[in-house]
Order: C-alpha cells, then structure tokens, then sequence
C-alpha cells in the first residue's frame, strides 16, 4: 500500500458512560466543521453517530443486544481507506472499544489502514468514578440491553469492566503508556464541559463550534427501570423489549421531581463506599501514572447512611406500584396515539 502523508489518529474508546453517544452525535452533526479544522470524522458504518460495528466486528460479531448489520470487518476497513482525505487527524470513537476491548486486533486494523506505524497515535478514554459507573451501567443494561439481572448481580458480573488500572494496562501493552489520553469524567462540571474538553483534546479550538449545553443518552429512575425489567422478562427479541425506550427516558426526565415516580439513588452511602474500596488501590495506580499522583476522583461520600438510600422505608409505595404502573401505561398510550395521529396533539403543546 502506498504510504499516506504522516497524520494523528485518535481513537476515543470511552469507557461506557462518559458522554460517549453525546460526544458521537456532537461529532457527526459537526463534521463539516471538524473537517475545516483539519479533523476528519470518518461516515463508516456509523450509528448513532459512532464506529460501533468496526468494535464488535474486531471482537468476532455482535452481542444479543445489538443489530447486525451485513458489512464484513474487511468491507469496513476498505470503507474507512477509501474515505481518508487529507486532514491531518483522524477520530475513531466507539466506547464499545473499552467494553469489548481488543487493541491488538485494533492496532493491527489500523496497520491495515497505514493508520498507525508512521503516525502520531491517541487513544482517549474518559473514566468516571466507580459506584456511578456502576449505577449508570446497571441502567443501561435494562433499558437498552434487555437484562432482567438485579443491581447485585450487575455488580459482580461487570466488577472488572471498571477496574481501570487493569483495563489501561491492557491498552498501554499494546499502544504503549505515552498513547494514552485519560481523562477524568465528572458529574458536576459546567454546561458543555465534556464538549470543550474533547474539541481540545483533538487540537482544535471550541469557541468556533456551537457547544450543546446537555448530554444525551438519559436513565430511567427506579419506577421506569422496574418497568422496564418486567418488560424484559418477555420471550420477545431485545430490539421489541426496547420498543418504548425512548417514551420511557423522556417520561422519566419529565416527571423528574414531581414525586410520581420512586426517584431515590440505587445506591446508598454504605455501597458506594464499599465500591470505591474496591478499586481504591488500582485508581491510586492510575492517578500515579497519568496524574501525577493527584487523586483520581474526589471523594464525596459522606460517612453514614443518608434517607433515600436502597431500602424501602415502611409504607413506602413499591418502585413499581399498580398506581405507578398505570401512570407508565397512560403515557405510553398517550405517546401511541399521538405518533399514530399527530393531529391529536392541540397547537401548542409541550413535546
């Protein structure tokens, strides 16, 4: 293959709940922009705005949970080559790379491509502290992946996918320490952080871009979750199980507050503790090598048990009551009618 002229790849690999599917969308809407900029955000295969066949091609095929497309892993590396133009950066980014992580078969991808050897190589990946990793997760795999699995059984099945000194060593064996770019995710930073940070990460300049001021890929509070779960016990096909899982995340956003629903946390202070301790030694690795020894995250956890922890007080309503139940079924109804007949919707009203 003829060499192309020396760029920087960059391959944003996640992890799973850091802003991924905002980053992605952000990107491909972008993409004219980015170009300008000399960032070339390549159309292959994308959906949901991210290069998440090429992740579960390189790990041999696609999870239960996810819809098989026809194009082979060759077909797709022919794509990618064929789309390189001449901006000088390249971004790759799925954060289904960290999930199903196998950075030979990707350095060996981006060998194929001449994507690597020759050239400037990040891989970018934000981490997010622990126990609401673990809580985001657990809300993803009910409300997008059709599992019916309790949170202790989420935990202990996906405790390694969190260990990060673990899964950057994995990283850093093939790509070597200087590749990677870790950086750290927050829950409380200003409206369009994640944005600015990523756009200076690739070199270019955010005050040229129009920054959203919120992410997407929303949860579902306790109520909405348990739903959610009977749905998936069902002997149906995941993509069915998911058929209202766009109804169900804005109905959760809405009704935020408003008591209707059971909103408290899955996890209480005692568990959050309990899972930070878990991982204690291994982020005071990370912080060593890639933060010069300042703390990996913030330590926020208070020192006793708080009121809305993960048990039920007495008389307290189920997370999923027949009154709660109800509720579910006359939003979805509702939502029904009016995709069937949008004139039913009078002018005016809140979408």
């Amino acid at each position: 293959m003829m060499a192309r002229s020396s760029r920087r790849c960059v391959v944003h690999i996640g992890a799973p709940k850091t802003g991924s599917t905002a980053l992605q969308r952000f990107c491909h809407a972008q993409r004219d922009r980015l170009r300008m900029q000399g960032v070339d955000y390549p159309l292959v295969n994308l959906r949901g705005g991210g290069h998440h066949d090429l992740a579960f091609l390189l790990d041999g095929g696609y999870p239960e949970w996810a819809t098989p497309q026809p194009k082979s892993l060759a077909e797709l590396q022919l794509e990618l080559i064929r789309s390189l133009g001449d901006e000088p950066t390249l971004l790759l980014s799925s954060e289904n790379f960290f999930l199903l992580p196998h950075p030979e078969r990707l350095a060996q991808l981006l060998r194929d491509c001449d994507l690597y050897d020759d050239n400037e190589l990040s891989i970018v990946v934000y981490l997010r502290r622990q126990d609401m990793a673990h809580a985001s997760w657990y809300n993803q795999t009910i409300k997008a992946q059709g599992a019916v699995h309790t949170l202790e059984d989420c935990l202990e099945h996906w405790d390694t996918l969190w260990d990060y000194r673990a899964q950057l060593e994995r990283w850093s064996a093939v790509f070597g320490e200087d590749a990677l770019c870790v950086r750290r995710y927050t829950e409380d930073g200003p409206p369009g952080w994640l944005f600015e940070d990523f756009l200076q990460v690739l070199g270019v300049d955010p005050a040229t871009f129009d920054i959203p001021a919120t992410t997407v890929n929303g949860g579902l509070n306790r109520s909405l979750l348990e739903f959610q779960r009977t749905i998936n016990r069902l002997p149906l096909e995941t993509q069915d199980k998911r058929r209202y899982h766009r109804e169900l995340i804005e109905l959760s956003a809405r009704s935020a507050g408003s008591g209707l629903f059971d909103e408290r946390p899955l996890l209480d202070d005692a568990a959050r503790r309990r899972i930070l301790e878990r991982y204690a030694e291994g982020n005071a690795e990370v912080a060593r090598r890639y933060f010069g020894g300042e703390p990996l995250f913030p330590s926020t956890v208070a020192a006793g048990p708080r009121p809305g922890g993960t048990a039920s007080s007495p008389g307290e309503e189920a997370p999923l009551s027949e009154a709660r139940m109800a509720a579910i079924l006359g939003w979805l109804l509702t939502r029904s009618a009016e995709a069937a007949d949008p004139g039913t919707i009078a002018e005016g009203t809140p979408r």
